[in-house]
């Protein structure tokens, strides 16, 4: 915690002690003030009489008051008081938050003043992650957050990762805590190389995808958000592949061109243009802690149980033209629990899909979002695999800086997954990371491990580029 919120906190337990003690006409006839224990229990009766917003503030009083977790009338205490103006700090609504504090007009009454300067339109930069991608930097975005007040987000992308390039869009409401209903709407066109493995050597195959996706839900409350949802999309796979990494053994080098003729059956029969849609219902489980150590959450969990419907039809073929109907279903979650001056972070993912489904939507094992101490899909085929589990085991901590969010950061780490559709083959791999905080919460790092089980390429230990942790 820095020293001008420190200061701001000794300020206001200072005002709410004064109230407790004092009226209009000091101690109110007592001849010396209460005992210690009488003002802990008087404390407990402060009340909020009201919260004043800088004139000109165009976001709703609700969407403030939903992040802060007060309203007029509830009781308050310094310790409430600060985990509400440090949410609406992280809510990304607002370029600066303070806030300080005076006696209401009755005794026991507090009216809070909030000094706020609101985000405007901007061009910013930033990063992120998923788990078809990978990591990816956005070079270019221009945010146009909370236009109408109402705390919702839209904005246009331009992501660049190491396996892909796109332009992104959304728009989404009901991300504010007091709002139970949300939807949103996202639009996309990117290319991707789809890396798999052959025989050892890593290739990767071209593949264009552009899609519109629209979802609702509600807020079912204790953590819990039911959210159903429609995508359309049309995917393009090139008719070449490429050689993805040299190898001087099999005498191959980048950029080496796969023809058609020459590509993996799997990978064959999904050339050319189809169309997908896929209908998904997600039961989401948020309870993490919004206080952070070593730029992690401290403590909670997260879950998400996810069931799909998938249609796929062909448009254009270089192989047979289908029309398949298959599902889908993944369940994922993580945990996160203090330890000594780290925390000990756990996640388990779990996926089935049918069997019509193309390589791009098949599950593929090893890299840094599942397995490391492997290269990313190692461990699958070429088409990939039907079913697949992992977990991870973490622990994570502040190696220099503040402990919540570290200059620097390191890891221990140990991984084991499955693929096939009873999960038959089973990989281990274990090792560290660091990572350095370059500015605001932009972690940069790296992650290193060795398989404890048999590897499909020649290397005693692989690296990962990293940025922010997997999960």
């Amino acid at each position: 915690m820095g020293s001008a919120n420190a200061t701001h906190l000794i300020a206001t337990y200072c005002v709410l002690l004064a109230l407790v003690l004092t009226g209009p006409n000091g101690y109110a006839g007592l001849d010396s003030p209460p005992s210690p224990a009488a003002a802990k229990s008087a404390a407990k009766t402060l009340t909020l009489e009201s919260i004043e917003l800088p004139s000109g503030t165009k976001t709703s009083p609700a969407v403030i008051e939903g992040y802060l977790g007060l309203h007029a009338g509830d009781a308050l205490d310094p310790s409430q008081l600060r985990d509400g103006i440090e949410k609406l700090r992280t809510s990304g609504l607002f370029e600066s938050v303070d806030f300080y504090t005076r006696r209401g007009s009755e005794r026991g009454a507090l009216i809070l003043v909030l000094e706020l300067e609101e985000r405007g339109p901007g061009l910013r930069f930033g990063t992120g992650n998923s788990d078809l991608d990978g990591w990816y930097l956005i070079p270019a975005e221009l945010s146009l957050d909370n236009l109408t007040g109402q705390g919702e987000r839209a904005a246009l992308q331009w992501r660049f990762g190491y396996r892909l390039t796109g332009v992104y869009a959304h728009y989404l409401r009901g991300r504010n805590p007091h709002e139970k209903v949300l939807w949103g709407v996202r639009a996309n066109v990117h290319s991707l190389n789809q890396v798999y493995f052959d025989e050892g050597l890593e290739y990767a195959q071209p593949t264009v995808r552009g899609g519109l996706d629209f979802h609702i839900g509600r807020k079912l409350g204790n953590g819990f958000q039911l959210t159903a949802g429609l995508e359309a999309e049309t995917v393009q796979v090139d008719s070449t592949g490429s050689v993805w990494e040299d190898d001087r053994f099999a005498g191959v080098r980048r950029d080496d061109e796969v023809p058609f003729e020459d590509l993996p059956t799997a990978i064959a029969e999904a050339v050319g243009k189809y169309e997908r849609a896929a209908w998904r219902v997600d039961l989401t489980l948020d309870r993490r802690s919004s206080r952070l150590r070593a730029g992690t959450p401290e403590s909670g969990v997260w879950g998400r149980l996810r069931l799909e419907a998938i249609r796929q039809k062909t448009i254009e073929a270089r192989a047979a033209e289908r029309d398949e109907r298959f599902g889908a279903a993944s369940l994922d979650f993580r945990a996160y629990q203090p330890l000594s001056t780290g925390v000990l972070a756990w996640s388990a993912r779990g996926a089935v899909i049918g069997s019509e489904a193309f390589f791009p939507d098949r599950n593929y094992l090893g890299g840094l979002y599942t397995v490391r101490g492997f290269p990313s899909a190692s461990l699958s085929g070429p088409g990939g695999s039907r079913g697949l589990w992992f977990s991870s085991l973490e622990y994570r901590a502040a190696l220099s800086g503040p402990s919540a969010q570290p200059r620097v950061a390191g890891s221990l780490f140990v991984d084991a997954g499955g693929r096939g559709e009873h999960g038959e083959t089973v990989a281990v791999g274990a090792g560290w990371g660091l990572r350095a905080r370059l500015f605001d919460d932009w972690y940069l790092g790296t992650d290193v491990a060795v398989p404890i089980s048999d590897s499909p390429v020649r290397e005693s230990f692989h690296s990962h580029l990293s940025l922010g942790w997997r999960f």
